[in-house]
Parts: C-alpha cells; structure tokens; sequence
C-alpha cells in the first residue's frame, strides 16, 4: 500500500482529480480526505511514473506533479565462496546470497518473504595437484618404556583432476618441500615395577584359633633397582602388603573355672564368680590376654539367688554380712559392713 498527498487548498473547496501519467486512474486505488488522498491499494500493479493531482474551482485550477518510483528488495547471487581446494576433483564454490535494495546489499531480513533462487554448487580448481609427501600413521611402539622406536612410511604421491593418486619419484617431492621423518622415538620414561620386602613374623594380632596377620612394605622402584615415587607405579597392580598366617602363637582360646558357691541364698546381694585364663591349647599354659581378643571374654561373674529371703531372713550376722569374693584361685570369706563385696 502506498499513500500519495495532495497539498492544495482553497474557497470554494476545490475537486480534485488524480491521474496516472496524464490518463484517469485504471488500476486499485482509494479516494481519502476529500480527494487530497490517493491509496494505492497494491504497488506492484502500477509502474514507475508520474501521478499528478487536479484541483479545480471558482477561481482556476491547478495541478501538482510527483513521481513514484517503485523500488523492491530482491536476493543476489552474484558472489561465492572461495574455492575450498585448490587442486585435485574436490573443489567447491558455494554461491552467497545478498539482499539488495536498488543496487545496495542491505540485511537479508528485507529479503525473507522473497523466494530464494536455487543455489548449485560449483565446481571449481579441478586439475592435478603437485606432486607432495604422503605419510600413513606411526606404527605402535616397539616399546611400553625405556625407550622404543616408531616408524611410518613415506611417499611421493601426486593427486589428479580425476581423484586417483599417481606415485612419483621423491625427487619430485624434495622440489617443494623437505621429507618427513619416517622413525622416532617413543616411551622413553623408564621401566618401573613393584617391589616387596620379606614378609614379617606371622606374630600379629590374633584373628582368629591359629590365624594371625603378617605384614611387608611394597615401593615403586626402577628396573636397576632405584626407588622412585609410587605415582609412577600407579597404572601396575599393587601387590599387597598384609596377609593371614598360620601360627601357634595363635592357638589359645579361654578357659574357665567352675561358678563359686553363691554368697547369699536369697536377698539382692548373691553372687559368684569363677577364673577366666587365655590359655594355650596345647601347652594349657596362661598367655596374654590379647591373644584371645579375636573371641568375647566370657563373664567372671555373675549376680545369683536375688530371690526374696522369707521371714525376711539373709546372710546376716547381727550388724554384719557375710560375703565371698574369689582370690587367687580360692574361696575367701570376710565381713562387709555395707553391699557386697
């Protein structure tokens, strides 16, 4: 849509009359204000001309001349990309599309409700190549450490137009550019491994009738022998450096005695107590207390006859009470004044 104006005035109100490079309007339009405005309904039906405007009354006429030039956003193709290879049969050059406006690339947002021309690819720098090095991949590595050797081979090739590759003599390639290498070294840090020291006495701690733990030291060291952090071990499997072992010193278990005669018949103040020994199995002698320490101590006393005492009657010597206590392997009898003993 486009508005025209018609900037004319006067009394009596004049008519006015809109032409089209001289001929009465033939083509969509609208009449606003009295006639001093045209509405151009759809553009693109006119062409580039003059419009004019007729004022007429009592007094005279006059006429106003414009010109309307139509001017339309449209794509471009007109520039591409650079070619992406400069020789051989791959090269391609990709059109660019730019919105133009009467000449001048403007943003291509003007341009998105215009269809896109069909863009093809073209085929561009398609001949031989020069003759150059071709390389494959390094082969593995002779060696995991201390150094090994690498190899890859080397040839001269040249690419044609056509994509086939053609060998060519290396005098051909040393014109244009020196010979890759083809060996090199590769894993030169030094060879490492685990070592171990002699296991320790199988004298620890008791785990279970016989069972003890030994234990080692384990460090990173090279192959001739020179310690060096155990971060460089890291990616070998640690030995360990503890294990169970089979040793007699861990033959125990504990041995206990017969329950005392109870200290009260009846009451709250009754109880017994035995001997608990770790003991060696075989030898039947008392050791160490630790070395049983794999299995619970079993309880050296306990509380007996807490039934009550009838007519109110225990083990009562007027202000005195009786008790037994166990010593040294034997029952002793002495008098409390309070509780039990």
């Amino acid at each position: 849509t486009c508005f025209l104006g018609c900037a004319v005035d006067g009394h009596p109100t004049p008519n006015i009359t809109w032409l089209h490079s001289g001929e009465p309007l033939s083509l969509q339009h609208q009449i606003l204000a009295a006639g001093r405005i045209l509405q151009i309904l759809n553009v693109s039906d006119f062409t580039d001309g003059e419009f004019s405007c007729l004022a007429q009354n009592e007094a005279g006429s006059l006429t106003q001349v414009m010109t309307l030039a139509i001017q339309e956003y449209r794509w471009s193709v007109d520039k591409v990309t650079a070619c992406s290879a400069s020789c051989g049969h791959r090269g391609l050059q990709l059109p660019q599309l730019r919105c133009l406006l009467d000449g001048a690339e403007v943003n291509t947002s003007y341009c998105r409700e215009t269809p896109k021309p069909p863009l093809q690819p073209i085929a561009c720098n398609r001949r031989d190549c020069p003759s150059r090095w071709m390389v494959t991949s390094w082969s593995p590595c002779t060696r995991s450490c201390g150094g090994g050797i690498q190899t890859r081979r080397v040839t001269c090739q040249r690419l044609t137009a056509k994509g086939s590759s053609v060998p060519m003599s290396n005098e051909a390639c040393a014109q244009v550019s020196k010979h890759p290498v083809d060996t090199q070294s590769c894993n030169r840090q030094p060879c490492v491994e685990w070592a171990a020291s002699s296991w320790g006495q199988c004298n620890g701690p008791c785990i279970g009738p016989r069972l003890a733990v030994q234990h080692r030291q384990i460090f990173c060291q090279t192959k001739d022998g020179t310690s060096v952090s155990s971060d460089q071990c890291s990616s070998l499997p640690r030995p360990l450096s503890t294990q169970n072992c089979w040793t007699d010193v861990c033959g125990v278990h504990w041995r206990v005695s017969l329950w005392t005669v109870c200290t009260a018949t009846c009451g709250n103040y009754g109880f017994q107590s035995r001997r608990v020994d770790c003991v060696h199995i075989r030898t039947n002698k008392p050791v160490m207390e630790h070395h049983c320490s794999w299995r619970p101590r079993p309880a050296n006393w306990q509380r007996c006859n807490i039934t009550p005492c009838e007519n109110g009657t225990s083990l009562r010597g007027g202000e005195t009470e009786w008790c037994r206590s166990w010593e040294e392997g034997r029952v002793i009898s002495q008098k409390c004044s309070t509780g039990p003993c």
